[in-house]
């Protein structure tokens, strides 16, 4: 459909084109005969005949002339619709530096803790496990932390200043009994925002101990619904009861489980996480596209430029052959 930037020129056209009438009629009777009258003593030549169609056909052609001119001052143009291919990578990144993706680490530090196994002491081998951990997450992560025994010990909320964990992780220390409710509620309050909006996010439980308060369970719920996947590692023999605890909030929240007997085990299932990470990295930084549709402005002058040219050369070109004068 053709539209028009100045609609109101449109209402030009028919006062243009009988202007045009009046002075192909008038012009010719009062200007052109006058001015190639020829008078000889003998023989006086007022005009000579000429036949109607040809002035009909040359008023023609000036009135599409006029009217071409008219519609190239109302600006017309058609809408198309155009399909693009958005290369997005660009747009991404800036996306990137707002909305990184998010891990929360929560590390009992309950009395147990202060125990060996075969690497050294509980809490001196997770605590350089996870500051190693921190280290090599890559750039767009954002990370949380969270030291829990029977209460909060420890709570940085996310962020994505590492380096402020690892100060917090260097002054961790064993002591007190084992709840699972405070840093279970503690991570899903911290991750919950990010995943309104659709953002990758993970947690980390590690701990050798039972819980004092099964109705923890509860909690497990939420990280399902809103797909936060809890990756549990128990310190400890592979026959306590503490790998089924573990195993159970991984398997309910889309994690996986990891029993670490000794160090060596903690640091190779520390090793897995930092894969996930980098999985979620890659991710993130995929190139994406997609089809975007667009409306575009056709101008249309050119088009009636240039038949108001050709026309305008016809009518010259008529002229020239009729009374061999150009101007």
């Amino acid at each position: 459909m053709i539209q028009f930037e100045n609609y109101y020129a449109i209402f030009l056209i028919p006062f243009l084109v009988l202007l045009t009438i009046l002075l192909h009629s008038w012009g010719y009777k009062n200007v052109y005969l006058k001015a190639f009258r020829y008078i000889h003593p003998f023989t006086r030549v007022i005009k000579t005949r000429t036949k109607k169609d040809k002035r009909l056909a040359t008023l023609t052609v000036k009135a599409l002339i006029v009217s071409l001119l008219s519609l190239n001052l109302a600006q017309p143009y058609t809408i198309e619709k155009v399909y693009k291919t958005i290369d997005t990578e660009a747009e991404l990144e800036d996306i990137l530096k707002v909305a990184k993706p998010a891990v929360v680490i929560a590390i009992d530090v309950s009395g147990s803790m202060g125990g060996s196994i075969p690497g050294g002491k509980k809490i001196e081998v997770a605590k350089k496990v996870v500051s190693n951990f921190i280290e090599k997450l890559p750039g767009n992560f954002d990370a949380g932390f969270i030291a829990f025994s029977h209460k909060i010990v420890a709570n940085v909320p996310v962020t994505s200043d590492h380096k402020l964990l690892l100060d917090v992780v260097k002054r961790l220390n064993a002591s007190g009994g084992t709840m699972y409710t405070y840093p279970l509620r503690s991570m899903l309050s911290m991750l919950k925002p990010y995943r309104f909006f659709n953002i990758t996010v993970f947690a980390i439980f590690v701990t050798d101990g039972l819980p004092a308060d099964p109705e923890y369970r509860d909690i497990l719920n939420e990280y399902s619904n809103l797909e936060i996947p809890v990756y549990t590692v128990y310190i400890g023999s592979g026959n306590n009861r503490g790998v089924a605890e573990t195993k159970y909030i991984a398997e309910k929240t889309g994690g996986l489980q990891f029993t670490a007997e000794t160090a060596n085990d903690l640091y190779e299932a520390f090793r897995k996480f930092s894969r996930v990470a980098e999985e979620i990295h890659v991710k993130m930084k995929m190139r994406i596209k997609f089809v975007k549709e667009e409306e575009v402005k056709k101008p249309l002058s050119q088009y009636t430029t240039a038949i108001a040219l050709v026309l305008t050369f016809l009518l010259f070109f008529k002229r020239y052959l009729y009374s061999r004068v150009t101007f």
